[in-house]
């Protein structure tokens, strides 16, 4: 049972680590861990305490913003079981798996987040008897506790934790009364997917026009995102049969709203964040943007993880830039990145 439970835990966090990649986020974490086993005194054992070191892992697979499923095994060893030494010495031993919730306090923009869960599962020990010798006893458990995690770097950091109570009741069928342990763990923290999902996007051609004219409308032409005027839908010409054709306007470029930076590469119009990006205020038809799902408001803070902190500093970082290129964005309380096609200047 126990190589079955660790063989499926290892399946899940391949499978889960393979499958967030465009998928919901999936936290993995492994590291040392210490338990505190008490062993309750009973008609087969003796009343003793045990401190015992391991090993604990842990999945979880982001549910909603805050709220995730976790899977977690852990497995512990004393090799002097009882103070008994010496060659054939008794060894004492605990190995559990459990399920349950996961509340992380911050996203995947926070440098530091914290986390609560609870647990159900069972709880396998060796444990030694009257006779010195050791024998195998299965039990529920039940384990709440918190954690934290410091992420230095993108998808990888360290977890201090979980510290958790564990509720078993190991011999309760000899008399003994339930026991209340404790266990600590630390180690590494992998985290993979969460990007934002994809939304239908909002340009400006969503929004309604002050007043509409009858006659004629606006074309976007790329790559250059000029406009013309020509008919519109539906509507004849006005111009006489026998009269001299007349030659089409001259094409004028976009006007720039004076509130607002035009990056025409992306086809956006941008304004300063305190120094903290550029933030989307239109979004061309047609543009390299809307093909990426920008949307009106997304803050945009790196460019191929190069951080920019103003429209100024934007423009200059996508002046040299042509093919594929990582932009960083924050919409709301969520972070990630999204590659774009930019055209060869």
């Amino acid at each position: 049972m126990k190589k079955f439970v660790q063989l499926a835990l290892l399946a899940l966090i391949v499978t889960g680590a393979a499958a967030a990649q465009k998928g919901p986020a999936v936290d993995v974490f492994g590291g040392y861990s210490y338990l505190n086993l008490r062993v309750p005194e009973s008609g087969v054992t003796t009343a003793q305490n045990f401190k015992l070191n391991g090993f604990d892992a842990s999945a979880t697979i982001g549910l909603f913003r805050h709220f995730s499923a976790e899977a977690d095994i852990s497995g512990h060893e004393l090799g002097d079981c009882g103070g008994i030494t010496g060659l054939g010495a008794p060894k004492c031993s605990d190995f559990s798996y459990m399920f349950g919730p996961r509340y992380t306090f911050g996203d995947h923009s926070s440098r530091i987040t914290a986390f609560v869960h609870g647990l159900v599962g069972r709880d396998q020990a060796n444990l030694l008897g009257l006779n010195s010798l050791t024998f195998n006893d299965t039990a529920t458990a039940v384990a709440g506790g918190a954690g934290l995690d410091y992420w230095f770097a993108r998808h990888v950091g360290v977890q201090l934790g979980p510290i958790d109570v564990l509720y078993t009741n190991h011999l309760n069928a000899d008399g003994a009364s339930s026991q209340t342990t404790y266990r600590v763990a630390v180690g590494v923290a992998f985290r993979f997917g969460g990007n934002i999902p994809p939304a239908q996007p909002t340009t400006t051609a969503n929004k309604q026009p002050a007043e509409a004219k009858p006659k004629t409308h606006r074309s976007w032409i790329r790559p250059w995102h000029k406009t013309v005027e020509a008919p519109a839908e539906g509507e004849e010409t006005t111009t006489a049969t026998n009269a001299p054709p007349t030659a089409a306007p001259p094409a004028r470029v976009a006007s720039v709203p004076s509130r607002g930076m035009a990056i025409h590469s992306l086809g956006v119009v941008v304004a300063p964040q305190e120094f903290d990006g550029a933030r989307v205020l239109e979004i061309e038809p047609g543009s390299v943007a809307e093909m990426a799902s920008l949307h009106i408001g997304d803050l945009i803070k790196s460019v191929d993880g190069k951080v920019v902190r103003t429209p100024m500093e934007l423009a200059a970082e996508l002046s040299e830039k042509a093919g594929k290129t990582r932009i960083g964005i924050q919409r709301g309380s969520f972070v990630t990145e999204t590659t774009v096609l930019l055209a060869p200047h």
